[in-house]
């Protein structure tokens, strides 16, 4: 697997997505350390913080596909890298200057919509890098890059930040996306990466097509989740992951680095621990996955995300959070691998990639919804009773999905 990185473009493309991630993670880093520092014990900072770096992904994705199969892939992903450079690098002196988290809240919209418009072409650009037979050893090479500068980036990124500061930190990150940007165009030459349509063509006409075409998506999504229980039961464990997320996010940030006195460090250990339990669930289910049901998988993930979530209140201690959030992770993989695969096998090959599609506008679109919710009910409740208010919706999920398992007819539900 790992000798495809002796090909040139694979080599260039893991190394840019690998500084690229690890710049991502220390953007997160730096923020969450300026909202300590700026807003010391409002919950709703983090959530604004949740909805400014999601909202530009519901809004735009429905049009980023149309931009990037009109241009240059290898272009895209340089300018993204260097305009996210930029805006990086003067974001902290605009902050000192207006003494506000208004030119932060600017940066993460930019940054996050440069963000999605670099990942799309990234994607994208993977088959004109290697033959057909060669494209799953090329994405798990990638993907693998990746998660090790995730964890990377988000445990140490925390102490960095700590040790150089949130201004030199703001520095430090916009060198990762120059650095990122250059890598690109070791890719090769940048006629490889043209347009495969070279017509002229309206961009409002064709993003107003775009746009018809994802509403029809979810038209199509509405006709599947009236005849199709299995679908269903998928769509709501689609809703429990950015549901879960939102709220780790906003109220288990702001416990482990406010609340339990850990700063940055402490979430950036959060996150690695949930990226490792990530990491465990995926390769456990890879293990158990085909002797289990993926119906089954669900339905028992989501009834240990309830009770996680039912006892964490009661056990207060920095310890704790962090075993819950590796439950946390471990379950996240769970319910992703297992919703994934009863897509794939349940819905026909002709609508599979835009089912798959609007599955992400939902999960983004949900994270912004409960990002907003938890914002707003946290000038209300404490901590731990919005804990304790998620698990009883958590649990309000568990009871609708075993309702819909239980409909789905025998000889269906035997072959999930």
């Amino acid at each position: 697997m790992f000798s495809l990185l002796r090909t040139r473009g694979i080599l260039f493309l893991g190394l840019s997505n690998t500084i690229s991630q690890l710049g991502d993670r220390l953007t997160h880093m730096v923020i969450i350390t300026l909202i300590g520092v700026m807003f010391p014990g409002r919950i709703s900072a983090f959530s604004e913080f949740s909805i400014t770096f999601s909202l530009p992904i519901v809004i735009l994705s429905p049009f980023a596909g149309v931009i990037v199969d009109h241009w240059n892939k290898q272009t895209i992903m340089f300018r993204c890298h260097m305009i996210q450079a930029g805006l990086i690098f003067i974001t902290p002196f605009f902050i000192m200057l207006t003494r506000s988290m208004v030119p932060v809240w600017i940066l993460v919209v930019l940054f996050f919509s440069l963000d999605l418009f670099n990942n799309t072409s990234k994607n994208s650009v993977i088959p004109d890098l290697v033959g057909y037979d060669q494209l799953v050893p090329a994405n798990s090479v990638i993907t693998t890059l990746a998660r090790v500068a995730t964890f990377v980036g988000m445990v140490g990124g925390g102490y960095l930040i700590r040790w150089v500061g949130w201004q030199a930190g703001f520095f430090i990150d916009a060198s990762t996306h120059m650095i990122a940007g250059f890598l690109v165009l070791g890719m090769g030459t940048r006629s490889m990466f043209a347009p495969v349509r070279r017509v002229d063509f309206s961009l409002s006409k064709e993003l107003r097509k775009s746009l018809n075409a994802f509403l029809f998506d979810l038209k199509e999504l509405g006709i599947l989740l009236i005849r199709d229980r299995t679908v269903v039961l998928v769509m709501i464990s689609v809703f429990v992951i950015p549901f879960v997320s939102a709220v780790a996010y906003t109220v288990l940030i702001y416990l482990v680095q406010q609340e339990f006195g850990m700063g940055t460090p402490g979430v950036g250990l959060l996150g690695g621990i949930i990226g490792v339990g990530m990491l465990c669930g995926a390769v456990m289910i890879g293990y158990f996955g085909r002797h289990v049901g993926r119906g089954v998988i669900l339905i028992y993930s989501i009834a240990v995300l309830v009770l996680t979530f039912l006892l964490g209140p009661f056990f207060i201690t920095a310890v704790s959070l962090y075993i819950m959030s590796f439950v946390v992770g471990i379950v996240y993989s769970f319910i992703a691998i297992a919703q994934d695969t009863i897509l794939q096998e349940d819905v026909s090959r002709g609508i599979r990639g835009r089912i798959f599609a609007t599955k992400e506008f939902i999960t983004n679109i949900t994270f912004v919804v409960w990002a907003v919710l938890v914002g707003i009910i946290s000038s209300i409740l404490g901590p731990f009773m919005i804990i304790r208010f998620v698990s009883f919706v958590l649990l309000a999920v568990l009871v609708f999905s075993i309702i819909i398992y239980r409909s789905i007819p025998y000889e269906v539900r035997s072959k999930l």
